[in-house]
């Protein structure tokens, strides 16, 4: 029982860092937060209602990914982020991943595979709105799994070290639920390779989906900062 309570714990206290991550992270891509700009822990600690311990924390895994700086006397502040560093993320992510399924492609078991098939296929199915929140969710599953299913310790860690940051890229790069179906046809067509062990096909289309979702990212980037007022809103959480 106590380790089920400490599970507990852990999970909400990396759920919770992730969510401020997360909303960092968004503020400086919608230009809220701008370049040079100061981050205050006590004002973020207000705006989610946490004390600063998961704010230092989140701080510290946004400096580990070069999106905030420590200046001596002046505390955490914005660094320099471009659609350059978006594009060069996503070249990372998908260095990393297509290395990946090289390995995976042949480890994936039938059964983890035929029933992420059956997810996508609930989620296409599904008209609600929270089929871009369930789309979101198989997306994340299925690079996790071709991550995972690599076997390469040191490619997984490399990618774990990142995931943070290009998972919060990637699920900002949604912009509708239009958009959601698109990307999960293109789940669907490198699960349904993956499936046939076809890893030339399973490759490209991995590519295909990867650079697809750099252009979106960037697109967003660029959408936010032309349409957000200049404006800094320091400590409060994204605009829905």
């Amino acid at each position: 029982m106590k380790n089920v309570k400490g599970n507990l714990r852990r999970h909400r206290s990396e759920a919770i860092k992730e969510d401020i991550y997360l909303g960092i992270l968004r503020m400086i891509m919608t230009n809220e937060l701008r370049h040079g700009q100061r981050v205050i822990e006590e004002a973020l600690a207000k705006t989610y209602h946490v004390s600063r311990t998961p704010i230092r924390e989140a701080l510290f895994s946004l400096e580990k990914d070069g999106i905030i700086e420590r200046v001596h006397g002046c505390g955490a502040r914005v660094a320099t982020f471009t659609p350059d560093d978006v594009e060069q993320i996503y070249e990372v992510r998908k260095a990393l991943e297509c290395c990946a399924l090289s390995k995976a492609v042949n480890n994936l078991a039938f059964t983890g595979l035929l029933q992420l098939k059956h997810d996508l296929e609930g989620v296409d199915k599904t008209t609600d709105a929270n089929c871009s929140q369930r789309q979101k969710e198989v997306d994340l599953k299925l690079h996790k799994m071709i991550v995972d299913g690599s076997g390469n310790r040191r490619l997984i860690s490399y990618y774990g070290n990142i995931s943070l940051l290009t998972d919060s890229l990637k699920l900002m790069s949604y912009r509708d639920e239009e958009h959601a179906k698109e990307i999960g046809k293109q789940h669907s067509a490198i699960t349904e390779a993956l499936l046939r062990r076809d890893a030339e096909e399973a490759d490209k289309l991995l590519r295909h989906h990867i650079e697809d979702g750099c252009r979106n990212a960037i697109e967003v980037f660029f959408k936010k900062h032309q349409s957000w007022s200049n404006e800094p809103i320091v400590g409060k959480r994204e605009r829905r």
